[in-house]
């Protein structure tokens, strides 16, 4: 278990609120589980990787994320595990690839230029939330297609149509987490509830554009 809180970096609670999650998954999937449940480790692994890079400049910073507690796991994982339960798989790849949009614009961003603060649109400290950089916007596409690559592969019957679309939701996915931000910043909600506001916006943009294009 100390091993698998290293390589995830996870505290205690945030590892057993994702092995939990993965039962539901698991539960809900049915026939399909393992895929969906390889949708979401190809999240957790990237996820990992990309809040290891620049270790060093973002302790400087203090913005280094040591171990994710529960609210964090569940703030991403709520969405997913209710849009398999509702029998909306579209929604289900829609909130991953939000959430996958955010980790890499916040982590990658936190590497580049100074951050714009959306509240007023004038330049903020690295690691504000509700702020975005052109970077971190690229870098969540960029994490999007990788989840994107892997539904595809995984789940031919969502047609190349979907698929391509996905990075597209991922961005509206981030923007909304950032929106969400910018009230965290005075008070009102925290960082879980600004990730649960980007999942439920990938969420709802994946079933939309599912509708768009007849796959449901």
């Amino acid at each position: 278990m100390s091993l698998a809180m290293q390589l995830l970096l996870l505290d205690v609670w945030g590892l057993l609120s994702s092995l939990a999650i993965a039962l539901a998954i698991y539960f809900f999937g049915g026939a399909l589980a393992g895929e969906y449940l390889a949708v979401m480790f190809a999240f957790l692994i990237s996820a990992t990787i990309v809040t290891m890079m620049g270790r060093e400049k973002k302790e400087d910073l203090g913005i280094y994320e040591y171990g994710r507690s529960w609210q964090n796991v569940l703030a991403n994982g709520v969405v997913p595990v209710l849009s398999l339960a509702l029998g909306a798989p579209y929604a289900y790849f829609g909130a991953i690839s939000a959430t996958i949009a955010d980790k890499f614009s916040s982590e990658i961003g936190a590497l580049g230029a100074t951050p714009i603060f959306l509240g007023d649109l004038k330049p903020a400290k690295k690691g504000t939330s509700g702020a975005i950089t052109a970077m971190g916007l690229v870098a969540g596409v960029f994490g999007s297609i990788i989840v994107s690559a892997t539904v595809y592969l995984l789940f031919p019957g969502v047609g190349l149509g979907f698929a391509l679309l996905l990075p597209v939701v991922g961005l509206a996915g981030t923007l909304a987490d950032s929106v969400a931000g910018v009230f965290e910043t005075r008070g009102i909600g925290d960082k879980a509830t600004s990730n649960l506001a980007g999942a439920l916006t990938g969420a709802v943009f994946g079933q939309l554009i599912a509708f768009a294009l007849g796959l449901v």
